[in-house]
């Protein structure tokens, strides 16, 4: 088999001519806009400047992701806008501007797809309209993902190389690197909790809250300020449970910026996993997102906060996993059958989870992140990433950090036979090959590749059945 690191990359031309397109178009908005007077032309002057230099870059500097990305959203920027100002352009113009923020998206997405390397190991997929629509929706959410984030600097990341390097102390003293297990302890499932009915569109279901009961290791840096996210305080799941007797259980974890109802519902396929298959779910809320958040957006300073708070983050997530998992138990029984299915930062967690309690039924990690300090240095912007590492703050000095969170730095514990790993071939967001990685960390389990993208993957038809198998060859879902 192929070396899982090895890399291929399409053909790449001397110059990226179908730049030429969103050039064109960001060239006639910018004529149409300010040709229809001043109001018009500042409109305009959004869509039309960003397509017009994002195109150029493309056609002359192709390579650089942030190019992609901002073409992508200024093409979807640009549908409404073209329609809020189709009585000042008129019915022909504007519908060539939406014809062109079309193409335009099309053309992102293409350009994602020639320039990022595909790892061997993965089935190279085929180019076509529709996968570079796909590869452009991920495009398009990592470019409003950089314009809505935090990005270090200055002061800043003067307190993140302060706080790294004390961690670092705390690491040596106490032996997280030779056994970075021992920084969690196991949680006891929580003996004061709240349910109360709710509902999710026209679905049912029970708001469980708890008190997280996490507290950040005294050794460790930036403990009074993670404490300090007040609402964070409080465990919250979703629980949808059967009544009568006893049902296997599923926990659903979520990916970044989710956590909302009208988010987490349909990606995790409720009425397939609940209704059909009669399984009971919990879907707790991670740390910092939902109703859990101290920012305006959900998942706020998740993975854009202080980069010691990393560590606080997912040494949290773990804990509240757990300490769900110990409610479920604490309730029907401890021999409990219970699985876990996560999603993107979800698939993370879940991999996490998989080094620490052994009994899960199974586990699933789809389309998973598994390597944070790898994805912050793929998609951070090329100028704050040299400015970081002027400073000593490395990648390789950051995975030292998180390893006590890194499902690639821990052994799995769950048995070989009950780990499942989907992803996709142009995924954007979560680059092939951390999961791949992820894969083989694992030993190279059941692994299932869909020729789509991060965002594409509620609607590939393949993941149900591949979701269902291993739900039933787990013993957990045993009439489909």
């Amino acid at each position: 088999m192929a070396d899982p690191d090895d890399q291929r990359m399409r053909r790449q031309p001397r110059w990226f001519l179908a730049a030429l397109l969103p050039l064109a178009v960001g060239i006639l908005w910018l004529n149409l806009g300010w040709s229809a007077g001043p109001l018009a032309g500042l409109i305009a002057t959004l869509p039309g400047a960003i397509l017009t230099a994002a195109g150029g870059a493309l056609l002359l500097w192709p390579g650089d992701r942030q190019i992609s990305r901002y073409l992508a959203l200024a093409a979807v920027i640009s549908l409404p806008l073209a329609l809020f100002l189709w009585p000042t352009f008129g019915g022909a113009a504007a519908l060539l501007l939406v014809a062109g923020g079309v193409a335009a998206f099309l053309v992102a997405g293409l350009a994602a797809l020639f320039q990022n390397p595909v790892p061997r190991a993965v089935p190279m997929p085929v180019v076509s309209a529709t996968l570079a629509r796909k590869a452009a929706t991920d495009e398009a959410l990592l470019g409003w993902f950089m314009n809505s984030a935090r990005i270090p600097r200055g002061r800043m990341v003067a307190r993140d190389h302060v706080e790294i390097e004390a961690a670092e102390t705390a690491a040596r003293r106490h032996g997280w690197r030779a056994q970075p297990q021992t920084l969690h302890r196991p949680p006891p499932a929580p003996r004061h909790f709240d349910l109360q009915s709710a509902r999710g569109g026209r679905l049912a279901f029970e708001w469980l809250t708890f008190d997280s009961a996490f507290r950040p290791h005294p050794a460790l840096p930036g403990g009074a300020r993670w404490h300090g996210h007040a609402a964070n305080r409080t465990m919250r799941a979703r629980v949808l449970r059967h009544p009568g007797a006893p049902r296997p259980w599923v926990v659903c974890v979520h990916g970044y910026r989710m956590g909302l109802d009208w988010l987490d519902l349909p990606l995790f396929d409720v009425a397939h996993l609940h209704h059909r298959l009669g399984l009971n779910l919990i879907m707790p809320t991670l740390p910092l997102h939902g109703a859990r958040t101290s920012t305006r957006l959900t998942g706020g300073l998740y993975l854009d906060g202080p980069l010691v708070d990393l560590l606080h983050a997912q040494s949290q997530a773990l804990w509240d996993l757990r300490r769900c998992i110990a409610w479920v138990r604490a309730q029907q029984g401890e021999d409990t059958p219970i699985g876990v299915l996560g999603y993107s930062l979800g698939g993370y967690n879940a991999a996490l989870l998989a080094a620490f309690e052994p009994t899960l039924a199974c586990v699933i990690a789809g389309i998973p992140l598994s390597d944070i300090p790898a994805a912050l240095w793929h998609h951070m912007p090329g100028l704050h990433l040299r400015f970081i590492e002027a400073q000593g703050i490395t990648q390789a000095r950051l995975s030292e950090l998180l390893a006590p969170v890194s499902p690639l730095a821990l052994t799995a514990a769950v048995p070989w036979q009950r780990r499942y790993l989907f992803a996709a071939s142009a995924d954007q967001l979560v680059p092939p090959a951390q999961p791949l990685r992820l894969w083989t960390h694992w030993d190279r389990p059941t692994m299932h590749w869909y020729h789509g993208s991060h965002l594409s993957v509620r609607h590939e038809r393949s993941l149900r059945p591949f979701v269902t198998r291993a739900l039933r060859e787990s013993g957990l879902a045993t009439d489909a």
